[in-house]
């Protein structure tokens, strides 16, 4: 993965979390109140996960193409495994709903 594709797949996550995140504030109400703590909590980790990639994505964004070339495997690794984080907590959250 080149710079670029990075940030630019980075970027693309973090809109999708942003949006993701904001429906489900917005949805936090219509929550089973014994499941609202479990829903919470796995709404602060994606909120967690947001602000890390964003902080990440700052950092790899003022990085030189010589910097760049010594980190990039750890920044594929990095944004892999902030994906599949997403996509847990994703599943964890849509199960709230599923107990109303």
């Amino acid at each position: 993965m080149n710079k670029e594709d990075f940030k630019q797949k980075t970027r693309e996550l973090l809109d999708e979390l942003k949006e993701f995140i904001d429906n489900l504030e917005q949805k936090a109400d219509e929550i089973a109140e014994d499941a609202r703590e479990g829903y919470y909590e796995q709404l602060n980790n994606l909120k967690g996960l947001r602000d890390n990639l964003a902080i990440k994505l700052e950092q790899y964004e003022s990085l030189s193409d010589t910097k760049w070339d010594v980190i990039k495997e750890s920044a594929g690794d990095f944004f892999d495994s902030v994906a599949e984080a997403w996509k847990k907590s994703f599943s964890k959250v849509t199960e709230a709903f599923k107990k109303e």
